[in-house]
């Protein structure tokens, strides 16, 4: 690994080239990079935050700072990547990888295909081994910062993950790092049973109806977990990460919160993507 003093912001601009593409699911293809520099990726796993920068039409990065080394921290790039037309704006989606291996120099990210395909998902059905990208990630160099890490459980000894397709990868990574006498439940819903088998073995799923939208199928597990939750099982020893799309996982946190009383400290949220359009990048 390279070795150098820290960078000035946590995280690193890393281009990478496309070595392997896979269908692990119906609705999942699995996207292997491979860059000189990813041994500096940091391999903190969870439900770790990145950006994948995909290029424009011609196949280039649009010069708005990103790929100064060391990278800048991104009220600078990103200021001046709002700023392009966009038309000359490369699209950036977030996600979790589902395996880092700094050794071969290689990150996983597993694509879930959303229909109708938005950019993201159209990129992951054409991509071709060669294809040249830029992934935005933790470094290293920096050692440990936390940042774009939500999972942060404490003490809690009973853990609740609640999670739609977009939040497999990150659940399958949380679960990994449990212990195997963790107590832990997953409320998992999906449009195809099948991408479920992505998800650790006992987890709980729906298969969500298309006429119910998105989220519907967690709001019902939910609401069935709290039925049969008794008010002293949900203080302190209890922790909640709830991830998907945006409406569902706003509508879930304020059941808990509002319904059952769980504190708020107690529950890490996060909209992965938005019904009708995508979130601020």
């Amino acid at each position: 690994m390279n070795v150098e003093s820290p960078r000035p912001w946590a995280y690193t601009a890393f281009p990478v080239t496309v070595s392997a593409i896979a269908q692990i699911a119906p609705n999942f293809i699995r996207v292997t990079f491979t860059g000189e520099t990813l041994d500096c990726f940091a391999p903190w796993g969870l439900d770790q935050r990145i950006k994948l920068v995909f290029p424009l039409p011609d196949g280039s990065i649009a010069d708005f700072g990103l790929l100064t080394d060391p990278t800048p921290h991104p009220s600078h790039w990103y200021a001046r990547w709002r700023q392009l037309p966009a038309h000359e704006r490369n699209v950036l989606r977030t996600y979790t990888p589902s395996g880092v291996r700094p050794e071969a120099r290689e990150v996983d990210v597993d694509v879930f295909i959303h229909h109708p395909a938005g950019p993201a998902s159209q990129w992951a059905q054409d991509v071709e081994v060669g294809d040249r990208v830029v992934i935005n990630g933790p470094d290293v160099r920096n050692g440990f910062t936390g940042y774009g890490l939500h999972w942060d459980p404490g003490t809690a000894d009973e853990l609740l993950l609640i999670g739609d397709e977009t939040a497999f990868p990150a659940i399958a990574n949380i679960h990994r790092s449990l212990g195997e006498g963790a107590k832990v439940e997953i409320l998992a819903e999906a449009a195809n049973p099948l991408d479920g088998n992505l998800l650790p073995t006992g987890a709980r799923s729906l298969v969500r109806e298309p006429i119910a939208g998105p989220g519907s199928g967690l709001e019902t597990l939910t609401r069935e977990w709290g039925g049969r939750r008794a008010p002293e099982d949900l203080g302190e020893n209890l922790y909640i990460w709830i991830a998907g799309e945006s409406g569902a996982v706003t509508r879930i946190r304020r059941y808990l919160t509002k319904d059952l009383g769980i504190a708020k400290e107690r529950i890490s949220f996060l909209g992965y993507w938005k019904t009708g359009g995508p979130l601020v990048a």
